[in-house]
This record gives C-alpha cells, structure tokens and sequence, in this order.
C-alpha cells in the first residue's frame, strides 16, 4: 500500500483531509501538513522524512500531494520527495490536488504507482464541472 501524504497551504490540508474522512473513514498511512506563511522549509522536510519513515510499508512508497505546483508546499514536497528518493524509498509528488483527487488517491493506493497516478488525476479531472443552471422561468 502507497503511504500518501499531502502537503498545502494552511488550512487547506486539514481542510481537505477532513473531506476525505468525512467521505471515507480513517485513513490509514496517510499524513498531511499545513504549511505556514513563515515556515522554515529545510525543517519542514525534516519533519516530514521522519514522520513518513515509520509509516512506509514493505513496497516503501510514498506519494506526495501538494496544492500547487512551485509553491512553498510543493517546493518542500519535492525536498522530501528527494530525500526518500536518496534513502531507496520510491517516491513521487502530484500537484493541483483537489478533494476528488485525494479521495482516488485513498481508494486507489493498492495500484502501482504509475497507474496509482494516472487514476489520481483521471479523478482530479471528473471532479470538475461546468454547471450551467438554467433561470427560473
């Protein structure tokens, strides 16, 4: 099973992990961190590698959502993403995450990664809608 960690600006992490628990349930080996304006990356890392350690399983992969790509979150994510990679954990970093792309991410871990990814962003995509409403007549 695919450790998922999701990384984004403060609150929308908690925010979106409380949607995913709501819908889901407890999630198991999932972790996710807010990111303050004034975070210190380096030690945001840190933080991050050691909590993720304990967690991986025999497969030893992890997958990192971030809200958006180039920022401060997915900088970090990518540090840490980095970081597992040069200590033999396969590791990978999404971003744009949505809730529909959490939730796949959730129901979906049990896939390898390549297509763990594909079905995460597949939801991401079906998730978002024109809705044209028609006015009263």
């Amino acid at each position: 099973m695919t450790t998922l960690a999701l990384i984004a600006h403060m609150p929308l992490a908690s925010a979106l992990s409380e949607c995913a628990q709501h819908v889901l349930g407890q999630i198991d080996n999932y972790i996710f961190f807010d990111i303050e304006p004034d975070v210190e990356p380096e030690n945001k890392v840190q933080e991050i590698v050691e909590k993720l350690k304990p967690m991986l399983g025999p497969d030893r992969q992890v997958l990192i959502l971030s809200d958006l790509g180039g920022a401060t979150p997915a900088n970090i994510g990518a540090r840490v993403v980095r970081e597992l990679q040069n200590s033999g954990v396969k590791a990978h970093i999404l971003s744009g995450t949505n809730a529909c792309m959490l939730l796949n991410a959730v129901r979906y871990r049990e896939q390898p990664m390549d297509q763990l990814c594909q079905s995460i962003f597949e939801g991401g995509k079906k998730g978002m809608k024109c809705v044209d409403l028609a006015p009263n007549d």
